[in-house]
């Protein structure tokens, strides 16, 4: 498991692992279940840590696409000529559109079923928000100027995408 995947709320993780029925969205696995969370677009080119951004992937292709975009890696496949049982043929015979088409459904997919959970999760950061509050009025004000400082700087970097899988 990945730095990154271990960054990741549970929740998250069990809701791109659940979509389009848990199989890879790059080679549909085989009969192996997805066990890893892949950056769509990946990091390193501007993709975010976001849950438009991630798809259920099995440890083969994850590992195999690396850091590149999804045409990026399918033209690889196609250029090495990996037909020989090692890749199911499912990814390297998509059209590149096929191949994205069934990329933008998946990320639907992990959308649809992320809804309940983000619900869940926005009331659970309310509650912890009230509570910060609350800790708040314990604390002069020179220490509520640096929560309230660190608390902007932490908004910012999420309301631009580029929050950092730590945070």
């Amino acid at each position: 498991m990945s730095d990154y995947e271990r960054a990741l709320p549970a929740w998250v993780r069990a809701v791109v692992l659940a979509a389009g029925g848990g199989w890879c969205t790059y080679c549909g696995s085989n009969g192996i279940r997805a066990e890893a969370v892949d950056h769509v677009v990946p990091l390193h080119l501007g993709g975010a840590h976001s849950i438009t951004n991630l798809v259920p992937s099995c440890r083969s292709c994850n590992s195999s696409k690396r850091g590149r975009t999804v045409l990026g890696w399918r033209r690889s496949i196609h250029r090495h000529i990996f037909h020989n049982g090692v890749w199911p043929n499912e990814v390297a015979d998509y059209t590149e559109e096929g191949a994205l088409a069934n990329v933008r459904r998946i990320q639907d997919d992990v959308a649809k079923l992320a809804r309940e959970h983000q619900a869940d999760a926005v009331e659970r950061l309310r509650r912890r928000v009230a509570l910060i509050g609350m800790n708040l009025q314990h604390l002069t004000a020179g220490q509520r100027a640096d929560v309230l400082e660190a608390m902007r700087v932490l908004c910012d970097e999420f309301a631009s995408d580029r929050v950092s899988p730590g945070a």
